[in-house]
């Protein structure tokens, strides 16, 4: 009888927690001054873990941003919640989130080059290969993501929450709800614009229901008083490729992943009226190769996209690439080693997911000569 009634306790509290922080994703049309009351289960759970002498918070390399925005945004909340909690980046910011941070009129938080031995908390990303040097050796407590579960594990316990919604933005404005943590007109600029990046102005394919409510909730409460312009504005910065070189370019929005053995790159530009889609394609064939070298990858691919002709061309390099590149995208790679393809509107819901099936077929089946004969 002890023991069932342990369960029934046990249960009880699993779905107590669940309730409360499932209430935050069904009801965002709170007032301003109308708070959930302070002591819920995840205020506890957050404060209860033990974080040293304090915790970086820190998103994934080439950071964009929603990589940057939740950063700082969740190292404000814990701050409000007594935790001694400081946000990082993983590299140099440029393009889009550079303007972000100039716009929102903060400094940049510093660059964290390793994060050996450090208490770790990771934002909008769970994968070894996209965190900061030495995050395998860190102790990571806390994963706030919204893509699929990656490579990182710990022996120690952990505080994983992910979403499946369109920005890690997102999900951190509904943890500030649920703790009945206002946030300031800064705090909200910031989210708001990682929300607007990741889902392309509430466009892009990821974009679910709770996205658009927190993007209604973020807005009231930011000092951003024309969001279609300052979206307008954003894009352009994403793609004005000033001062860049070529691997910069490249490197501008690009992450690493570890599939069935394969380590890949994926890069991901959007062309604009200074580099055209043609002349985007040519320059980043001329740079992959040694990028693929220096980074010590097998296969490295291009997403790179033409919005106003619905195009996405998808130039790759590596052993095995064009046969991983024409079987995910169902189409012959020209004779300059590039796929072209219908628009893609995400890497993480539509790329990502093809060409995991397209290392499959290719693991699968060897011989290169055995491969489907797609029509140009």
């Amino acid at each position: 009888m002890r023991l069932n009634l342990k369960k029934l306790f046990t249960l009880a509290a699993i779905f107590t927690i669940c309730g409360c922080v499932t209430s935050s994703l069904v009801s965002c049309s709170k007032g301003d001054d109308e708070h959930i009351d302070h002591s819920t289960p995840l205020r506890s759970i957050i404060t209860g873990m033990d974080y040293g002498d304090g915790v970086f918070v820190v998103g994934h390399k080439s950071p964009d941003c929603d990589a940057v925005c939740s950063a700082i945004t969740y190292a404000d909340l814990l701050q409000r919640l007594g935790i001694n909690a400081q946000a990082r980046v993983a590299g140099k910011l440029i393009c889009e989130p550079l303007y972000v941070i100039q716009e929102a009129g903060i400094s940049a938080p510093p660059i964290l080059e390793d994060a050996t031995g450090l208490n770790m908390i990771m934002t909008d990303h769970s994968e070894y290969a996209q965190a900061v040097n030495g995050m395998a050796k860190a102790r990571v407590l806390h994963v706030i993501d919204h893509h699929g579960t990656g490579t990182v594990t710990t022996a120690h316990p952990l505080f994983y929450y992910a979403l499946p919604i369109g920005s890690t933005c997102t999900i951190i404005a509904s943890m500030y709800e649920e703790l009945g943590e206002n946030p300031t007109p800064t705090q909200a600029r910031l989210m708001l614009s990682g929300l607007l990046s990741d889902t392309d102005n509430l466009k892009s394919t990821t974009t679910t229901d709770t996205d658009r409510k927190y993007y209604s909730w973020l807005l009231d409460r930011s000092d951003i008083t024309d969001v279609e312009s300052y979206y307008a504005a954003m894009n352009k910065a994403r793609t004005s490729f000033d001062g860049m070189t070529d691997e910069d370019i490249l490197l501008s929005d690009y992450k690493e992943y570890e599939i069935e053995g394969v380590k890949l790159g994926i890069g991901s530009v959007l062309a604009s009226e200074k580099l055209g889609i043609e002349e985007l394609c040519r320059r980043m064939r001329g740079v992959m190769p040694a990028v693929r070298e220096q980074r010590g990858l097998d296969m490295l691919f291009m997403m790179l996209g033409d919005r106003d002709a619905g195009l996405t061309h998808v130039p790759f390099c590596g052993e095995g690439a064009e046969v991983v590149a024409e079987y995910a995208f169902k189409s012959a790679a020209t004779e300059d080693g590039c796929i072209v393809t219908s628009y893609i509107p995400s890497r993480k819901a539509n790329f990502v997911p093809a060409i995991t099936e397209g290392i499959a077929y290719w693991k699968n089946k060897p011989d290169e000569t055995m491969k489907i004969q797609f029509q140009p």
